[in-house]
């Protein structure tokens, strides 16, 4: 309880006159359950209990049915800990430490909204009607992205939760309330399991690229970072996995979609997670509590490499929240379609024809900043290393190089991913 309250009081000095103009660096962190995590937060060591120096928005559509994380809903910006009944974590924890580290100058702020058991399909896109079968996962995007959205809800489409508070709107508003100039500096993504399972898998590659440039679109900043958390091969039968035997071409299609969507854009990096240990024997779906710990890291260490690559951050942003969104746009598939372009007062703005036809016949374009080179490096030899490119450090995924075309990067990927699968499931299994 004193160490609660020593971390709250820190945290409202942090909100005080002094740093009113302190520039902030916006993180979204989003996608399924092992994006909400399942880190022990007792077991965590005292400094990453509470961090009162990286501020935290955090939502779990959960909270929609009253279940555990109800009361982890934020209202304000509060310090970056463990959240939910159980005081869970993902890699968040160990991200924004090493962030808050790399920019000492900056605040660091993290808006997370994650929920276990969604898809790009039918739970992530832009303009999506609400799932019939699983109400409380429905309309994820505009659950983040509130009037940032540019999709219209009408009809059939009508936002299933219309007075939801909304998380990346809201956060940015009372950051320019409180007279912060800030940037959204990345989309951390860590999500496909769900699609491993079944035949979405075979077009995740065209609606994950349609999801980045939706958001891209949306938030104004056509080079948004992104970075890729590539799921696990623990999710395979032959490691202990919970994916049916027959199945494995699903999770190669999207481990492989995962990495060529980061290798045709030099502003997307994927990190491997093939050496986590799962949670338990009977949940290989998630990951033990030092692997989102170690999570957290590659994704701070994948996103610095690539803004490093380009020499500078992302454009910063002043836009208001209430500002950002016109013009209209649904999805099809979970692909952005018809979507309008955003600007920010800063000057940062969306290409509007590449951005709002993105998804159209089921693929999305995928918007790059200009001048951008990707880098060298192959598909076949990230995989055969066991996902990480020869000289790359920290589970780190490379590109391709900018002549390969996504149809060779996708093929060469699908097949060394294959191959890497047989020859692991030849030598052990995975608990």
């Amino acid at each position: 309880m004193k160490r609660s309250c020593i971390a709250l009081a820190a945290f409202a000095l942090s909100l005080s006159a002094p740093a009113i103009a302190q520039p902030v660096k916006v993180f979204v962190l989003a996608g399924q359950s092992n994006m909400v995590g399942y880190g022990v937060g007792r077991q965590l060591p005292v400094e990453l209990q509470s961090q009162p120096d990286v501020w935290y928005d955090h939502y779990n559509p959960d909270a929609r049915e009253g279940g555990p994380y109800a009361a982890a809903t934020s209202a304000d910006w509060g310090p970056l800990e463990p959240k939910g009944e159980a005081r869970r974590y993902g890699p968040e924890i160990t991200f924004g430490r090493a962030i808050a580290a790399a920019y000492p100058e900056d605040r660091i702020a993290i808006v997370k909204m994650a929920q276990g058991g969604t898809n790009l399909v039918d739970h992530w896109g832009r303009g999506l009607a609400p799932d019939p079968e699983v109400l409380y996962k429905s309309q994820l995007y505009h659950a983040l992205l509130g009037r940032l959205d540019s999709a219209t809800y009408e009809g059939d489409r009508a936002l299933r939760y219309p007075e939801e508070v909304t998380r990346l709107d809201g956060a940015l508003a009372r950051l320019e309330s409180e007279g912060h100039p800030y940037e959204i500096a990345a989309l951390v993504w860590m999500q496909g399991e769900n699609e491993a399972g079944w035949s979405a898998a075979f077009s995740y590659g065209d609606t994950l690229r349609g999801f980045i440039a939706a958001i891209r679109a949306d938030l104004g900043v056509p080079g948004l970072p992104v970075v890729l958390g590539r799921v696990s091969d623990n999710l395979y039968p032959a490691n202990g996995g919970p994916i049916a035997a027959g199945k494995e071409a699903n999770i190669d299609a999207v481990r492989a979609a995962q990495v060529t969507v980061a290798e045709e854009d030099p502003r997307v990096a994927w990190v491997d997670t093939d050496d986590f240990t799962a949670r338990s024997p009977d949940d290989t779906y998630h990951f033990d509590s030092a692997a989102y710990q170690l999570l957290g890291d590659r994704f701070a260490e994948a996103y610095l490499a690539l803004v490093r690559e380009e020499g500078s951050s992302t454009a910063s942003s002043a836009s208001s929240a209430g500002s950002a969104a016109a013009g209209g746009g649904g999805a099809t598939g979970g692909g952005a379609t018809g979507g309008g372009a955003t600007a920010g007062s800063s000057g940062s703005t969306a290409a509007a024809g590449g951005a709002g036809s993105a998804g159209e016949g089921g693929r999305g374009a995928t918007a790059v900043s200009s001048g951008s080179a990707a880098a060298t490096g192959s598909a076949e030899a990230a995989a055969s290393s066991g996902g990480v490119a020869p000289g790359s450090a920290g589970g780190c995924g490379c590109r391709t190089a900018a002549g390969q075309g996504p149809g060779a990067a996708a093929a060469l990927a699908l097949v060394a991913l294959a191959g890497l699968r047989r020859r692991r499931s030849r030598g052990h299994g995975k608990g």
